[in-house]
Protein backbone atom coordinates (compact mmCIF):
# COMPACT_ATOMS: atom_id res chain seq x y z
CA UNK A 1 0.00 0.00 0.00
CA UNK A 2 1.34 3.24 -1.08
CA UNK A 3 1.46 6.16 1.40
CA UNK A 4 -0.17 9.41 0.82
CA UNK A 5 0.51 12.85 1.67
CA UNK A 6 -2.05 15.04 3.33
CA UNK A 7 -1.70 17.62 0.05
CA UNK A 8 -2.91 14.24 -1.62
CA UNK A 9 -6.12 13.92 0.35
CA UNK A 10 -7.36 17.42 1.56
CA UNK A 11 -10.96 18.05 -0.48
CA UNK A 12 -12.06 21.32 -0.94
CA UNK A 13 -15.57 22.70 -1.09
CA UNK A 14 -18.05 25.67 -0.43
CA UNK A 15 -18.45 23.97 3.52
CA UNK A 16 -16.99 26.32 6.09
CA UNK A 17 -17.09 23.22 8.00
CA UNK A 18 -14.83 20.35 7.82
CA UNK A 19 -14.88 16.88 10.31
CA UNK A 20 -11.71 15.24 12.12
CA UNK A 21 -13.22 11.65 13.46
CA UNK A 22 -11.10 9.06 15.31
CA UNK A 23 -11.50 5.50 14.43
CA UNK A 24 -10.72 3.45 16.72
CA UNK A 25 -13.43 2.78 19.34
CA UNK A 26 -14.92 5.62 18.02
CA UNK A 27 -16.27 4.56 14.47
CA UNK A 28 -14.93 1.10 15.90
CA UNK A 29 -16.76 -1.05 17.99
CA UNK A 30 -13.57 -2.27 19.23
CA UNK A 31 -9.18 -1.10 19.45
CA UNK A 32 -8.02 -2.53 16.43
CA UNK A 33 -4.76 -2.66 16.78
CA UNK A 34 -5.12 -4.15 20.40
CA UNK A 35 -7.48 -6.71 18.96
CA UNK A 36 -4.54 -7.51 16.25
CA UNK A 37 -2.42 -7.84 19.69
CA UNK A 38 -4.30 -10.03 21.92
CA UNK A 39 -4.75 -12.53 18.63
CA UNK A 40 -2.13 -13.09 17.10
CA UNK A 41 0.86 -10.50 18.85
CA UNK A 42 3.61 -11.86 21.61
CA UNK A 43 2.14 -11.16 24.79
CA UNK A 44 4.79 -8.63 25.85
CA UNK A 45 2.43 -6.31 23.76
CA UNK A 46 0.81 -5.97 27.33
CA UNK A 47 4.31 -4.19 28.82
CA UNK A 48 4.50 -1.65 26.54
CA UNK A 49 1.03 -1.15 26.54
CA UNK A 50 0.87 -0.57 30.13
CA UNK A 51 4.19 1.85 29.86
CA UNK A 52 1.80 4.17 27.38
CA UNK A 53 -1.20 3.83 29.67
CA UNK A 54 1.27 4.80 32.82
CA UNK A 55 2.60 7.61 30.59
CA UNK A 56 5.98 6.16 30.28
CA UNK A 57 6.35 5.89 26.85
CA UNK A 58 4.33 8.11 23.97
CA UNK A 59 1.93 5.78 21.78
CA UNK A 60 4.58 6.33 18.99
CA UNK A 61 6.92 4.45 21.08
CA UNK A 62 4.27 1.98 21.81
CA UNK A 63 3.20 1.02 18.56
CA UNK A 64 6.54 0.36 17.44
CA UNK A 65 7.28 -1.86 19.77
CA UNK A 66 3.41 -3.80 19.51
CA UNK A 67 3.50 -3.93 15.93
CA UNK A 68 7.53 -5.70 15.88
CA UNK A 69 5.38 -8.52 18.31
CA UNK A 70 3.35 -8.97 16.13
CA UNK A 71 3.31 -12.61 14.16
CA UNK A 72 1.15 -13.18 11.46
CA UNK A 73 0.45 -13.61 8.02
CA UNK A 74 -1.66 -11.25 5.48
CA UNK A 75 -4.34 -14.02 5.34
CA UNK A 76 -4.41 -14.03 8.99
CA UNK A 77 -4.79 -10.13 9.80
CA UNK A 78 -7.18 -9.71 7.56
CA UNK A 79 -9.20 -12.63 9.00
CA UNK A 80 -8.67 -10.91 12.42
CA UNK A 81 -9.80 -7.50 10.31
CA UNK A 82 -12.94 -8.87 9.26
CA UNK A 83 -14.32 -9.56 12.62
CA UNK A 84 -13.98 -5.69 13.68
CA UNK A 85 -17.47 -3.92 13.68
CA UNK A 86 -18.11 -0.43 13.35
CA UNK A 87 -20.96 1.68 14.63
CA UNK A 88 -23.96 0.37 12.65
CA UNK A 89 -25.24 4.35 12.11
CA UNK A 90 -21.61 5.44 10.84
CA UNK A 91 -22.59 4.44 6.94
CA UNK A 92 -25.50 6.75 7.25
CA UNK A 93 -23.65 9.51 8.68
CA UNK A 94 -20.77 9.41 6.06
CA UNK A 95 -23.78 9.57 3.57
CA UNK A 96 -25.05 12.57 5.54
CA UNK A 97 -22.11 14.38 5.41
CA UNK A 98 -21.24 13.89 1.65
CA UNK A 99 -24.56 15.04 0.92
CA UNK A 100 -23.89 17.74 2.72
CA UNK A 101 -21.04 18.48 1.35
CA UNK A 102 -18.52 18.74 4.77
CA UNK A 103 -15.11 17.05 4.36
CA UNK A 104 -15.39 13.96 6.71
CA UNK A 105 -11.71 12.57 7.64
CA UNK A 106 -11.29 9.61 9.75
CA UNK A 107 -7.63 10.85 11.70
CA UNK A 108 -6.47 8.15 13.82
CA UNK A 109 -3.40 6.83 15.69
CA UNK A 110 -4.06 3.44 14.64
CA UNK A 111 -3.26 1.78 11.04
CA UNK A 112 -3.90 2.88 7.73
CA UNK A 113 -4.33 -1.02 6.62
CA UNK A 114 -6.72 -1.88 9.19
CA UNK A 115 -9.07 0.81 8.41
CA UNK A 116 -8.96 1.04 5.08
CA UNK A 117 -10.14 -3.22 4.72
CA UNK A 118 -12.51 -2.25 7.71
CA UNK A 119 -14.31 0.41 5.95
CA UNK A 120 -14.27 -1.51 2.75
CA UNK A 121 -16.34 -4.56 5.01
CA UNK A 122 -18.85 -1.94 5.37
CA UNK A 123 -19.53 -0.90 2.17
CA UNK A 124 -17.93 2.85 3.41
CA UNK A 125 -15.71 3.95 0.02
CA UNK A 126 -13.70 7.50 -0.48
CA UNK A 127 -13.31 8.76 2.90
CA UNK A 128 -9.68 10.43 3.20
CA UNK A 129 -7.75 7.93 5.76
CA UNK A 130 -5.05 9.65 7.62
CA UNK A 131 -3.58 7.36 10.04
CA UNK A 132 -0.24 5.46 10.67
CA UNK A 133 1.37 3.54 7.90
CA UNK A 134 1.39 -0.57 8.46
CA UNK A 135 3.73 -2.51 6.10
CA UNK A 136 4.50 -6.18 5.81
CA UNK A 137 8.38 -6.52 5.98
CA UNK A 138 8.14 -10.71 5.76
CA UNK A 139 5.84 -13.75 5.55
CA UNK A 140 5.16 -12.61 9.37
CA UNK A 141 6.90 -9.69 9.78
CA UNK A 142 5.51 -6.32 10.17
CA UNK A 143 6.54 -2.20 10.70
CA UNK A 144 5.03 1.03 11.45
CA UNK A 145 5.64 4.02 10.15
CA UNK A 146 4.34 7.74 10.92
CA UNK A 147 3.99 10.47 8.05
CA UNK A 148 1.88 12.23 10.02
CA UNK A 149 3.40 12.80 14.01
CA UNK A 150 4.60 15.90 14.99
CA UNK A 151 8.36 16.44 17.13
CA UNK A 152 6.31 18.66 19.27
CA UNK A 153 3.45 16.45 19.90
CA UNK A 154 2.18 17.24 23.48
CA UNK A 155 1.41 13.37 23.92
CA UNK A 156 4.40 12.12 21.31
CA UNK A 157 1.44 10.53 19.71
CA UNK A 158 2.24 8.22 15.96
CA UNK A 159 -0.63 11.17 13.85
CA UNK A 160 -0.62 14.21 15.35
CA UNK A 161 -4.29 15.22 14.79
CA UNK A 162 -3.43 18.94 16.41
CA UNK A 163 -1.26 19.12 13.20
CA UNK A 164 -3.56 17.51 10.80
CA UNK A 165 -6.45 19.50 11.27
CA UNK A 166 -4.02 22.66 11.65
CA UNK A 167 -3.46 21.81 7.86
CA UNK A 168 -6.87 21.06 7.15
CA UNK A 169 -7.01 24.73 7.70
CA UNK A 170 -11.00 25.35 7.18
CA UNK A 171 -13.59 27.60 8.78
CA UNK A 172 -15.56 25.37 11.26
CA UNK A 173 -13.84 22.31 13.36
CA UNK A 174 -15.61 19.46 14.37
CA UNK A 175 -13.65 16.87 16.19
CA UNK A 176 -15.17 13.21 17.07
CA UNK A 177 -13.62 11.07 19.52
CA UNK A 178 -13.03 8.89 22.77
CA UNK A 179 -10.01 8.97 24.29
CA UNK A 180 -6.35 9.90 25.05
CA UNK A 181 -5.28 10.58 21.25
CA UNK A 182 -7.97 13.00 21.15
CA UNK A 183 -7.15 14.84 24.11
CA UNK A 184 -4.84 17.90 22.30
CA UNK A 185 -7.20 17.94 18.95
CA UNK A 186 -10.34 18.53 21.41
CA UNK A 187 -9.06 21.81 22.73
CA UNK A 188 -8.65 23.58 18.95
CA UNK A 189 -11.80 22.35 17.84
CA UNK A 190 -14.92 24.35 17.71
CA UNK A 191 -16.88 21.94 19.27
CA UNK A 192 -16.43 18.15 20.14
CA UNK A 193 -18.11 15.11 20.38
CA UNK A 194 -17.08 13.24 23.00
CA UNK A 195 -17.52 9.61 25.00
CA UNK A 196 -15.55 7.55 27.21
CA UNK A 197 -12.56 8.87 28.53
CA UNK A 198 -12.73 12.19 26.13
CA UNK A 199 -15.93 13.14 27.51
CA UNK A 200 -14.54 12.96 30.88
CA UNK A 201 -11.40 15.37 29.77
CA UNK A 202 -13.56 17.65 28.03
CA UNK A 203 -15.72 18.11 31.43
CA UNK A 204 -12.72 18.58 33.55
CA UNK A 205 -10.89 20.74 30.77
CA UNK A 206 -14.47 22.47 30.23
CA UNK A 207 -14.00 22.58 26.43
CA UNK A 208 -17.23 22.52 24.93
CA UNK A 209 -18.38 18.89 23.73
CA UNK A 210 -21.53 16.85 23.43
CA UNK A 211 -22.05 13.67 24.27
CA UNK A 212 -22.63 10.73 22.17
CA UNK A 213 -22.91 7.68 21.95
CA UNK A 214 -23.75 6.68 18.09
CA UNK A 215 -23.26 8.26 15.22
CA UNK A 216 -27.40 8.68 15.02
CA UNK A 217 -26.73 11.22 17.79
CA UNK A 218 -23.75 12.52 16.39
CA UNK A 219 -25.92 13.33 13.01
CA UNK A 220 -28.64 15.06 15.22
CA UNK A 221 -26.23 17.26 16.88
CA UNK A 222 -24.11 18.32 14.10
CA UNK A 223 -27.67 19.21 11.71
CA UNK A 224 -28.24 21.42 14.95
CA UNK A 225 -24.95 23.00 14.84
CA UNK A 226 -24.49 23.42 11.04
CA UNK A 227 -27.76 24.74 10.91
CA UNK A 228 -27.07 27.92 13.01
CA UNK A 229 -24.66 29.23 9.63
CA UNK A 230 -22.43 31.00 12.44
CA UNK A 231 -19.38 29.84 14.68
CA UNK A 232 -20.51 28.48 17.98
CA UNK A 233 -21.10 30.50 21.53
CA UNK A 234 -18.46 28.38 23.75
CA UNK A 235 -20.80 26.75 26.39
CA UNK A 236 -20.18 23.29 28.56
CA UNK A 237 -23.06 21.01 26.61
CA UNK A 238 -25.36 21.22 23.71
CA UNK A 239 -28.20 19.14 24.18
Amino acid sequence: MKKQGLSGIITRTDSHWIIVCDFDGTISCADVTDTLMEKLGHPDWQLLEKRWINAEIGSRECLSGQISLLDASRQQIDACLDQIKIDPEFCRFARWAKAEAIPLYVVSDGLDYAIERILRNNNIAGLPVIANHLEQVSDRGWRISFPHFSPDCQYASGTCKCRVAKMLNYDEFIAIGDGRSDFCVASIADHVLAKKSLLTHCQKAGIPHTPFNSFREAQACLERLVAKESRLIPSQEIS
